[in-house]
């Protein structure tokens, strides 16, 4: 497959980039220009840097010149949408132009490239399971409805999922929105992109008033290590692409789902790893689901909090509720196994807890020392 893919050098998108040419599949990176300060793209992606092109997702067409697009329509099998504006403290503006009018304009791109090319082009566009909003229990792979806890963060990109399903239509290129979950630094190395709430959660340990943690009991922490979601992410492309037509947007849930740790299990494998890592522990208080949302969207009301707080705080939510993120769809897209991250795994890479050391057979003082 050739895939043309936005946000190449966020935390999803890096990863995709790194396994990409393991698995024979091509990446046209669209790529915004530099802004003042910022380390140039070929310095960061030196193999890539002769196949991107330039470009914006809030423009139409992501601001493609036609010959572009006719160049890219011979080739091209799937149009991927990695780019997003992650900031829970942002503006609504900001959110709606890249998250809404970005997929949308993604949707436009790859219709456009089926059109000129007249071969099948599949659209990716990635969500978040977070557009759940405060709904418990288990959560289909589904369209969602309103929810009036959603964050605008979470909302933008319910819209955009409500706006690609009302915009398919029979004859125009598959859909599918892959609403990933929180991620994690690569299972290997641990090397990460981006930090994002649960890590501002683990780094604000020791200054959690009243060293508290509300939870409702059965909460889990669905979080995937960058390169698993990014291999299952690929492997979803290439079943979608495989398989025939399909008459509305395929939903997913990129995420661990059922295997998903609870909140109260990671804590407690994080401290038998590294019992001398953290200093006070925390104490982990039963809450509703209301109490955990509303002190989630409200603890800025009472208190000063700077931008990376109220993140951290609003990541709250996302280890605070009991709910399952089904797979079922993404099983059926998937050659293999799905994602299955270990809680050990999970929580080293989380409290950047040092890897396990391989024990060292003892000298040997006898006379076999001695022996050839």
């Amino acid at each position: 497959m050739k895939l043309l893919l936005t946000g190449i050098t966020g935390q999803l998108g890096t990863a995709v980039a790194e396994i990409a040419p393991r698995r024979g599949i091509e990446i046209v990176p669209l790529v915004r220009r530099a802004r003042p300060g910022q380390v140039p793209f070929e310095r960061l992606f030196p193999s890539l840097a002769a196949a991107r092109v330039g470009g914006d997702v809030r423009e139409p067409l992501w601001g493609l010149t036609d010959a572009e697009l006719d160049e890219l329509a011979q080739d091209v099998d799937a149009v991927v949408n990695l780019a997003g504006d992650t900031n829970w403290a942002g503006s609504g503006r900001d959110l709606y132009a890249v998250n809404v009018l970005g997929a949308l304009g993604g949707y436009e791109v790859a219709r456009e490239l089926q059109r000129r090319s007249g071969r099948r082009v599949v659209y990716g566009y990635a969500s978040s399971i977070f557009v759940a909003g405060g709904t418990l229990g288990r959560i289909a792979e589904t369209p969602l409805a309103p929810d009036r806890h959603r964050t605008a963060y979470e909302h933008s990109k319910w819209l955009a999922e409500q706006e690609l399903t009302r915009r398919h239509g029979p004859g125009e290129p598959d859909v599918l929105i892959s609403r990933v979950a929180a991620l994690l630094g690569d299972s290997q190395t641990g090397a990460t992109r981006k930090r994002n709430s649960l890590y501002l959660l683990a780094e604000r340990w020791d200054e959690l008033p009243g060293r508290v943690l509300p939870a409702m009991r059965g909460a889990r922490v669905d979080v995937l290590p960058r390169d698993l979601a990014a291999g299952t992410l690929l492997d979803a492309l290439a079943g979608l692409h495989r398989s025939g037509p399909r008459p509305e947007p395929v939903v997913t849930h990129l995420s661990a789902g059922e295997r998903a740790p609870s909140i109260r299990g990671l804590l407690e494998v994080a401290r038998a790893i590294a019992p001398l890592h953290f200093g006070k522990w925390l104490r982990l208080v039963p809450a509703s689901a209301e109490q955990v949302l509303w002190l989630s969207a409200n603890a800025e009301r009472f208190l000063p909090l700077s931008q990376a707080w109220r993140n951290s705080l609003t990541g709250l939510r996302y280890i605070g509720l009991d709910r399952v993120m089904e797979r079922g769809r993404l099983a059926g897209l998937v050659d293999g196994p799905l994602p299955e991250p270990s809680t050990e795994l999970l929580a080293r890479l989380l409290f950047d807890l040092p890897a396990p050391k391989r024990p060292l057979a003892p000298a040997d003082s006898g006379l076999s020392r001695f022996l050839a």
